[in-house]
């Protein structure tokens, strides 16, 4: 329910003229008269999470060494992302690129993980 009043609180906003403010003084108007106040964060962390993959913002590109690093600036590329390398020596090999709220991991710390879980469990 957070998510179509937080869609239709971006498209308001986005409209020539629209007054934010006002806006969200009707949205808690409306929350409280319907005793749903309890869903306001929810609905704000909702339209956060809508800005940043309308600006792009939150693409992550993390690299265990620089090596790594063309390959993982190819791979935002073919997703039409990009962003800073960030060097994360936890991922011992391999790259990490989090886009358009998708996160692909080729990293080696996944595969060991993976190993981990396959071998505790069997």
């Amino acid at each position: 329910m957070e998510r179509t009043y937080a869609k239709v609180l971006w498209k308001l906003s986005h409209q020539p003229g629209a007054d934010t403010g006002a806006l969200l003084k009707r949205l808690t108007e409306h929350l409280e008269s319907t005793g749903r106040m309890k869903l306001l964060p929810r609905i704000l962390r909702e339209l956060k999470a809508i800005e940043a993959r309308d600006e792009g913002v939150n693409t992550t590109i993390e690299v265990a060494n620089e090596s790594d690093a063309k390959e993982a600036l190819a791979f935002a590329a073919s997703l039409g992302a990009s962003a800073e390398v960030e060097l994360n020596p936890s991922l011992i090999s391999g790259w990490r690129v989090k886009a358009n709220g998708t996160l692909t991991d080729r990293s080696g710390k996944r595969a060991l993980i993976e190993l981990y879980r396959k071998v505790t469990t069997a």
